[in-house]
């Protein structure tokens, strides 16, 4: 959470493009067909994302009014990951493993044995925890054209920019100089004038 309450550190993103006459209710078809899918043990990369209300994490139904705040698409980006401790998870397929030597008069086993075996040990494991879950605010500004992302992790900021791109057809860009300097307006001599501007160390020039 943050952009409701708490953690005022976000990441600024510029979008790109403009938006059509339909974009209310194209956005919330969108925003429907991306939405967080829940997570169950038999997933295969133990991973599951997508957006869901910023106010309410587990429900997974949209409609303009979940969405669309004055001139604000507020939304929660919710990843749901199975988080098994590896000590744990090596413990339990050595000893599955252990098992099945015995039972099968065996004294080694060959690698699509340790795999399925691992598969197996892992699915069990799943199925006796909760998912982990994380939600980011998003909130995206229409009229200025910025996102903020509540995360600063570069991972998740660039997730976070494929989900958006799918979802609304805008291309987004990570804040920097030289993007804010193109959003505020600069003339194309001014702009390319940055590209010859140089880093100053002013903690050496302090220095006696």
């Amino acid at each position: 959470m943050g952009a409701i309450k708490g953690s005022l550190s976000y990441k600024i993103f510029h979008v790109q493009g403009d938006l059509q006459d339909d974009w209310k209710e194209r956005y919330v078809e969108r925003i429907q067909a991306n939405a967080f899918t829940p997570l169950t043990p038999d997933h295969d990369d133990g991973i599951s994302e997508g957006w869901v209300p910023i106010d309410r994490p587990l429900q997974l139904e949209f409609d303009l009014y979940s969405v669309l705040f004055d001139h604000f698409i507020n939304l929660g980006f919710r990843q749901d990951r199975y988080s098994i401790p590896k000590a744990l998870l090596k413990a339990h397929v050595a000893e599955a493993e252990r098992e099945y030597m015995r039972e099968n008069d065996k004294k080694e086993l060959s690698k699509f044995e340790r795999d399925d075996i691992k598969t197996i040990v892992e699915l069990e494991l799943r199925e006796k925890q909760l998912p982990k879950m994380r939600v980011i605010d998003i909130s995206w500004d229409i009229r200025s054209g910025r996102v903020r992302f509540w995360s600063q992790t570069n991972k998740l900021c660039e997730t976070f920019q494929g989900y958006f791109e799918d979802t609304f057809g805008l291309k987004v860009l990570p804040a920097n100089p030289y993007i804010n300097a193109v959003q505020l307006g600069l003339t194309n001599d001014q702009v390319e004038a940055l590209a010859d501007v140089e880093a100053s160390n002013f903690v050496e020039g302090l220095q006696r």
